[in-house]
Parts: structure tokens; sequence; C-alpha cells
């Protein structure tokens, strides 16, 4: 490549750096946000759910958009946005605040990230070198997943979890520096693009109602009439994404992919891979930290070993793709993943941080030979013109079933972890009212519920409430990976299913 082009390269890999810092990143802070709004774990998922969400949601649109209007306009709208909800996350009061300013900043990565890939695409000199571009910008994305959490770690040990968002700050302002200097105007647009706005809006419609459902079924009842009246709404939306989807211009999903067994099955297979790993990325910082007594910064450490391998993953995946093809890779791949998140379960806490351990690695590796493969088998099921679309929709996908598997594996988690906690508690002659068990159920006790609830206790009292709490913990964490177990499962039956034969003969 020539220097102007190594230039671009470097600005997309910065651009890319940013929004991979803050999906990891974000992720450790749970516990200290927590304490900080006085919140427990299904309230706090929302940071990283909604996040995902309207990130996923956004995606096919602004890559849409930045075909009609410029991929650098776009890109410096996104930062623009995610900039602004950067300083809101900093300066969020509350946590309804901050929640909204997480979708917000999904919004603005949902513009950036497929014009940062369109411009890897298509401003590189020679053809030869777009698959050399593509790699670097991913490598770009996975380093800042492996330093995000390191750098959440760094702005806790400094007293607050909101210097991590200044990290996001800056590295908006160096993106839109660099795509306002570097990245030349475009002058040719495609014409006649059309949007799904409604299909989009359905969809997303009826994930959030299903989430927000997994949210407060604890605490309205799991069979109380409002919750059920929600889950019967989001269903309906469901129910209705298809019949919108036939009769809008541009669909999300055109026909001829639903009719498309291949293609389904590889979008499956983009689903169920992710839940093992969301799930991971969720507990294992809180289980160091509540239940082994880390530091956020020890468990950004700590949790290296599942974030180096999904980096490593998404370089090494594309290379051993044609060398054993995408039914073996995705079946093994399934294997290890659900024999790590089986581990979880299995293997007993009073192992400590190997406790978690061998079911990170085998999550990680099974996570290397499942995402990219996946998305590949998906791309290579179809016209090469659509390919683009179909990389789109089956990113979106993965974060969508992802955010849906944290809201389920949170609901079972927070209903066993306050179940075992009861017990616990009964056992130890220890009357705690409802209310004041929920305050106290998820392990964090730095929160200002959990400390007057504390204050009413002995010192032995509290000693047992502490145990009866990691016990709980633990208990929730390993029905969650139950959770996570079975959904991975799926994915072994659907590589089973694959046709690699029909694969590359797609039709559609």
């Amino acid at each position: 490549m020539d220097r102007k082009s190594i230039i671009k390269v470097i600005a997309l890999m910065v651009t890319a750096f940013g929004i991979g810092i803050d999906f990891t990143g974000a992720l450790m802070l749970v516990p200290s946000i927590e304490s900080s709004f006085d919140s427990d774990i299904t309230s706090t998922q929302w940071v990283l759910n909604i996040y995902a969400l309207f990130f996923a949601m956004t995606m096919v649109a602004g890559g849409r958009l930045g075909d009609m209007y410029g991929h650098r306009k776009v890109m410096i709208v996104g930062l623009s946005i995610f900039l602004f909800a950067s300083v809101m996350c900093f300066f969020a009061p509350g946590l309804d605040f901050l929640i909204g300013a997480r979708a917000l900043q999904g919004i603005g990565a949902g513009c950036v990230w497929p014009c940062t890939l369109a411009f890897g695409a298509t401003k590189v000199s020679k053809q030869e070198h777009r698959a050399l571009v593509m790699g670097l910008i991913l490598a770009g994305v996975t380093t800042g997943n492996v330093f995000g959490p390191m750098i959440s770690g760094l702005a806790v040990s400094f007293g607050e979890w909101r210097y991590f968002f200044l990290a996001n700050v800056l590295f908006s302002c160096i993106s839109m520096a660099t795509a306002l200097i570097l990245m030349e105007r475009e002058t040719q647009h495609k014409q006649g693009e059309h949007i799904d706005f409604a299909g989009m809006g359905i969809l997303s419609f009826a994930v959030l109602l299903l989430l927000y459902g997994l949210d407060v079924g604890a605490d309205w009842g799991w069979s109380s009439i409002p919750l059920l009246l929600l889950f019967f709404v989001s269903a309906v939306l469901f129910l209705l994404f298809p019949r919108v989807e036939k009769r809008v211009k541009e669909p999300l999903l055109l026909p001829q992919l639903m009719q498309n067994r291949e293609f389904l099955i590889t979008l499956g297979l983009n689903m169920f891979n992710v839940s093992a790993a969301f799930v991971a990325l969720l507990y294992f910082p809180q289980y160091m930290q509540k239940v082994l007594g880390w530091t956020t910064f020890q468990s950004a450490l700590g949790l290296a070993p599942l974030t180096i391998l999904l980096a490593v993953g998404s370089v090494v995946s594309g290379t051993l793709y044609n060398d054993f093809g995408p039914k073996r890779l995705l079946f093994w791949g399934y294997i290890l993943a659900a024999v790590g998140s089986a581990s979880i379960v299995i293997l007993p806490s009073s192992l400590g941080y190997f406790h978690i351990l061998p079911g990170m690695a085998m999550i990680g590796l099974g996570a290397t030979l499942t995402v990219g493969p996946s998305g590949t088998a998906a791309v290579c099921a179809v016209k090469p013109e659509r390919a683009g679309l179909v990389g789109g929709l089956s990113f979106m996908t993965h974060l969508v079933y992802g955010a849906i598997s944290v809201a389920c594996a949170t609901a079972i988690m927070y209903a066993v972890s306050l179940s075992t906690l009861r017990d616990k508690l009964a056992a130890a002659g220890i009357d705690l009212t409802d209310a004041e068990q929920r305050a106290i159920n998820g392990g964090s006790l730095s929160t200002e519920s959990a400390h007057a609830v504390m204050a009413k206790l002995s010192a032995d009292q509290v000693e047992a409430v502490k145990s009866a709490l990691t016990t709980a913990f633990d208990s929730g964490m390993s029905m969650a990976f139950i959770f996570s177990t079975i959904s991975v499962s799926v994915g072994i039956l659907l590589a089973l299913m694959l046709d690699e034969a029909k694969l590359h003969k797609i039709e559609s």
C-alpha cells in the first residue's frame, strides 16, 4: 500500500479501537454503577443491553445512509453523536439517564461502524490489499475489546467509574479529526436506496418489550397480568415483523433470503454462538469482584484470557476457514463453548478463580471458531451483490440475540440467587424483609440500601449474610450458564445441519 492508504488505515483502526473499548469496558463498570446509583443487576444490565440493541438496529440503516450521502459524512455524524453521548454518560445523574445515553452511544456506533468498514473496503488503491485492510480494522476493534476492561479498571482505581467515558470522548475527538483531515469527500453516491424504518422500528420495539419484561418480571411477578400482556404484545410484534417485511420496498430480510435454507441456518449459527460469550463477559467480572473480592483492575486482568482469545480469534479464524471448512469449525467451536459453559455449573466454587478459568478458555476458543466462520458462511450462502446486506444482518442478529441472552440469563440468575439467599438466611436464623433481601441480592454490599440493611445486623450476622450472598451469587451464575449451555447446544445441531456442498452453490 502507498503511504496515503496506510495513513487512512491507521485512522480507521483508531476509530475501530474506540468502538472496541466501549463495549467490553462498560461491562467492568457494572458493580461500580450498582453502588453509585443504588440499583441491582436486573437494572444495570441495561447498560450493556440497550447499547447492543441500538447498535444492532442502527447498523443496517447507517450503512445505507453512508451509501446514499457519503460514508465520510455519516461517519462524522455518528462520531458526533457518540461523542455527545459519551459526555452525557460522564455527567449522568441517575441510572435511567445513563441508559438513555448508552442508547445514544449505540446509535452513534451503529452509524460509524458500517461506514468504517465501507471506507476500508472501497478506498484502498489495490483490490489485493482489501482483505489485509479489513483484517487490520477488525484487529483495531478486537484490540479495543482487550484494552477496554483495563481502561475501565484504571478509571475505577482512580475512584470514579465515569472517567472511563472520558476515554470515549478522547478517541471520538481523535477519530473525528482524522476523518476530517485524512478522509476525502465522496462525490458519487448510490441512487434509489431505501431504508426499512418500519421493519427496524417494529423489531426494535418487540425486543425492547421482551427485555423490559425480563427485567421487571421478578418485581411484578412472572404470572402477573401486566407482565403477560407485555410478553403478548412483544410476541405479536415479532409475528407482525415478517408481514411488514413483505410490504416494504427494501426489507431487512428479502423474501428470497427467507426461502434460502443454508442462509437461515447460518443466520442461526450467528445467533447462538454469542450466548456464552455475552453471559461470560457480564458475569465473570462480577464473580471476581463480588465473590473473590478482586478490584476492578484485577478483574480486568483476570478476564484477559477471554478477551485476548476473542481478539486473536478474529484473525486466526479467517485462515482456518479455508483449511477446515465452516461445518467442522462451527461444530467443534460450539462443542467447546457448550462444554465451557457447562464447566461453570459443574466445577465447585471452592476453586476460586479456577472455577471460571477453564470455562473462560473454552468459551473464548469456541467463539474463535464460530463468530468469524458463521459470518463468512452467511455471506457465502447468497449472491455476491448481497454480501454487504447479509454481513450487516448477521452482525445485527448476533448483537440482538446477545442482548436477549443476557436478559434471560439475568432474569434466571436474579430469581435463583434470591431464592438461595432466602433459604440461607432462614437457615442462619436471620430475619430480613423481602425488600431488604432484594436490596442485597446480587452480592453488591456497597449500595446505600445494602449499607442500611447491614447496619441493623450484628458482626456474626454480617459474616453469615456475606457467606449466604456468595453462595447465592454462585448458584445464580450457575443457572445463568445452564441457560447459556442450552442456547449454545442449539448451535451444535445447526452446525450438523449445515450442508457445505450447497453453501457455495446458492442461486438466491
